[in-house]
């Protein structure tokens, strides 16, 4: 198991596109991988989910992976989310 605390950089925050990327993300993984946000833990490949964590710019998510490609896909995740989803420019 592997975790990482990621803040959120993008000034919309984890709004619909940006989670759009992190479902088609971390679908390229076959780890099990969460994100959590103020003691709230969701699946990261559901795009409902992560709307309902509310996590705006600035607020740090713990992003933790299990499987054989955890720690590629912990970093693929952290990367997404220090670029601010492809948004910040």
């Amino acid at each position: 198991m592997i975790k990482q605390y990621c803040t959120i950089t993008n000034d919309k925050g984890m709004h619909v596109r940006a989670a759009a990327e992190v479902v088609k993300l971390v679908n390229q993984f076959d780890s099990d991988i969460t994100i959590e946000h103020e003691g709230r833990e969701v699946p990261a490949d559901s795009l409902i989910h992560l709307l309902t964590l509310a996590a705006n710019c600035g607020k740090q998510v713990l992003i933790t992976a299990t499987g054989h490609d955890e720690q590629a896909a912990v970093a693929a995740l952290t990367q997404l989310i220090v670029d601010g989803f492809y948004e910040n420019s």
